[in-house]
């Protein structure tokens, strides 16, 4: 029984990674893959999750009644993560979102919500009869021990299924890695029925329905790949989709348009002249002389062709993902295909931002052609560092463009601020700015006063270089560049009441586009988040204490007051674990770049510590359980405090990063998840021998309920609002209160503990 229920936890543990990661990866692209969004995904997950814990705490208490409950959730999960990828792919049409569009808010939380907990809820109840049926049988002080010991196993699972997929699964078809899963799954139900004493022909059913679902699962993977990847492109036709190691390239058509799509994300279309005339020729032509040129982000549909028009002598192009341009290649028309083979042009896969601070050169004109800075991941291309980094690469009369989606003809507040964030934050870095408000906005930034802003200059040389255009005529940049759209929206930037420049440690531009998508469909909610944007950050950290304290301090009898205190102590260190975790995936994108195929990496560094911090604790049994859980919120606490100076050091230059500065991240996650580890199984032990508690769940679920809040609240408000320091400062300061909470009550200072 022991080594069939040692297989149950490790296949749980490998289940809820490579399922996590695979499901937040189509969230984000079926529907908006922002913080936010993905701090909402993983709260789902958790307190699904928890919800299943404690309704698995309250299950029969019958040996064999909880081992069918339990093969019965394997079953049920290998069932249900194909069905969610299924569910998720078709979200769009369901919901009747365009591709490329942004979806509502409030239809998109309820509907990953509601497909999230079935999944996450066997996968809780999963948890907690296995370690029931594990304890069954155990005198009472080896309950905590047994569950601790299931905790320490499913966390070895999640550091194998992380392996596996770093390695294996990443480029994988969903469905085939969903085969994977069942196999495992369908196993592992089939040995704990025959442990359970099933009749024979149970067993031979359960078989059967798995053998015939793996075999539809690996025969039709393919054509269930194609049909389901067309569920994201309502009213388009799906051509290619493809897993590359940056994300998923797809190629859709529409009548007789291409469109490119990375990871969900509208890259452009084949047919883009418009889009790429603005972009390019502005900057061009503010220049009397460009030769060398630098495109960061997408150029191979339309952008390098306009470029080449100016005969510079070389361009280079600095594109994260290859596979995009020569997926592209094939249904481009024929003038952007040529500017891809051109001899002048020359391609760099890189991230742009390691690119910059790497590579050296100095360009006449650099155009940055990014999405709008939606997340974390292109939020960096916003920020000051990104700014002074260009810099660094322009000549002295340099040129340097860039643009966001705008509406100058109705300026709305969250806009107004959305645009006033970027222009101030080129403005700490270029003494000279230039707006041209339309439906896009484009700066045009320089540290030459002397280069001509001049219509009839502009005009000029565009006429002497013989540059043909559809567009971008001598009176259309008349008209761009002297009509009143451009005297109103500065005035409008420099009158706006927040215009924070925009830095790594805090990404108010991402945060203030944040707030326009949410004004798009939830004007209420969009200012409820404005006004506590101006909550000073002083306030809401002495919110929590007061919460924490107030739970911490309040309950009626000793062992009710010692539950409490255990239950507060795992839900604060799982808090601390899931905010340390989204901090960490945070700063690993701002530092690094493109985390698609190494968040998997990240998350097995997490749950690496958490299997190290529970088997020590687990061999800490002779410790008493007071001083031990004071002394590991002490070391939290002292982690978040420390991690202050070389956040700063890191995103303010003092430390350079390179390639192998990836390490130091995956090591403060191993010690994130390490502390939070070791509060596991001593809060248990504390809970159920000196509490009394009941439940064997129940400490699983705080954990769970804590590990959920801290990703919503961490995502969502925490870090766009407040920024990463002071996010810091509050897990910091939230430990410290349990630490003192643990040594200084009074009325916990009995013998026994």
């Amino acid at each position: 029984m022991k080594k069939i229920l040692i297989f149950s936890f490790t296949v749980l543990g490998f289940s809820s990674l490579v399922s996590q990661v695979v499901v937040t990866r189509e969230l984000a692209m079926s529907f908006y893959g922002n913080e936010f969004f993905i701090g909402w995904i993983l709260f789902c997950w958790l307190i699904g999750t928890a919800v299943g814990s404690a309704l698995g705490s309250r299950a029969t208490a019958e040996v064999r009644s909880l081992s069918r409950l339990l093969g019965l959730c394997h079953g049920l999960s290998a069932l249900l993560f194909p069905l969610a990828i299924f569910l998720v792919r078709s979200g769009k049409m369901i919901l009747a979102t365009p591709p490329g569009s942004i979806p509502a808010l409030s239809p998109s939380l309820i509907y990953s919500f509601a497909v999230l907990v079935p999944l996450c809820g066997v996968m809780g109840i999963q948890f907690t009869a296995a370690a029931r049926v594990r304890a069954s049988g155990d005198s009472r002080g080896d309950a905590a021990q047994m569950v601790g010991g299931a905790y320490l196993w499913e966390c070895l699972g999640f550091v194998t299924g992380g392996i596996a997929f770093s390695f294996f699964l990443v480029f994988a078809n969903e469905f085939r890695v969903a085969a994977i899963l069942a196999i495992l799954n369908f196993t592992a139900a089939s040995l704990i029925l025959n442990l359970a004493g099933e009749k024979r022909s149970h067993q031979l059913a359960m078989a059967l329905l798995g053998l015939i679902f793996l075999i539809g699962l690996v025969v039709g993977s393919s054509a269930i790949q194609q049909k389901t990847s067309q569920f994201r492109f309502p009213n388009e036709k799906l051509l290619v989709t493809r897993n590359t190691i940056h994300g998923n390239v797809s190629v859709t058509r529409l009548g007789r348009q291409h469109d490119f799509y990375q990871n969900g994300l509208l890259l452009g279309a084949d047919q883009a002249d418009l889009a790429s005339e603005y972009l390019v020729h502005f900057p061009m032509l503010a220049h009397s002389s460009p030769r060398r040129i630098l495109i960061l982000g997408t150029g191979f549909n339309g952008p390098l062709e306009e470029i080449l028009k100016h005969a510079p002598a070389e361009v280079v192009s600095v594109e994260l993902d290859p596979a995009i341009a020569k997926i592209a290649a094939g249904f481009l028309s024929e003038g952007p295909k040529k500017a891809l083979i051109d001899p002048r042009v020359k391609f760099r896969s890189r991230d742009p931002l390691d690119f910059l601070r790497t590579e050296g050169g100095i360009f006449d004109v650099i155009i940055s052609n990014f999405p709008d800075p939606v997340s974390v991941l292109v939020n960096r291309n916003y920020t000051e560092r990104f700014f002074r980094l260009v810099r660094s690469h322009l000549a002295p009369d340099g040129i340097f463009a860039t643009h966001i989606t705008f509406a100058a003809d109705f300026t709305t507040p969250v806009l107004a601020r959305f645009g006033a964030s970027v222009d101030a934050t080129l403005r700490q870095v270029f003494p000279f700015v230039r707006i041209l408000p339309e439906d896009t906005l484009f700066f045009i930034a320089s540290a030459n006063a002397s280069l001509a802003w001049d219509a009839k200059v502009m005009a000029g040389r565009l006429l002497e270089r013989k540059v043909r255009t559809d567009f971008v005529t001598a009176d259309f940049i008349r008209y761009r560049l002297e009509n009143d759209r451009v005297a109103r929206v500065a005035a409008v930037f420099r009158n706006a009441a927040v215009k924070i420049t925009n830095t790594d440690l805090r990404p108010r531009v991402c945060y203030f586009a944040f707030l326009r998508w949410l004004s798009q469909f939830d004007p209420h909610v969009s200012g409820g988040f404005s006004v506590l944007g101006g909550v000073p950050f002083s306030a809401i950290l002495g919110l929590f204490l007061l919460v924490i304290l107030f739970f911490g301090s309040w309950a009626k009898g000793f062992e009710k007051r010692t539950q409490r205190l255990a239950l507060l102590s795992m839900g604060s260190a799982g808090f601390s674990l899931m905010a340390s975790e989204i901090l960490g995936i945070y700063l690993f994108q701002a530092a690094f770049g493109d985390l698609y195929y190494r968040l998997a990496w990240l998350i097995t560094a997490f749950m690496a510590g958490l299997g190290a911090g529970t088997w020590l604790a687990l061999k800490s049994g002779k410790i008493s359980e007071r001083p031990l859980l004071a002394a590991l919120h002490l070391a939290n606490a002292a982690f978040f405090l420390l991690l202050l100076p070389l956040c700063e050091g890191i995103f303010s230059g003092l430390f350079s990063l390179r390639a192998e500065s990836q390490f130091i991240f995956l090591g403060v996650a191993l010690l994130g998840g390490f502390w939070a580890g070791m509060v596991f199984p001593v809060a248990n032990r504390l809970y159920l021998l000196k509490g009394q508690g009941k439940f064997l769940g129940s400490v699983y679920a705080a954990d769970l309920g804590g590990s959920a809040l801290g990703a919503l609240l961490t995502a969502g408000f925490l870090i766009p609002i407040w920024g990463v320091l002071n996010t810091l400062v509050l897990l910091g300061a939230v430990n410290m209160l349990l630490v003192l909470l643990f040594l200084f009550r009074k009325d916990l200072g009995c013998k026994n503990l």
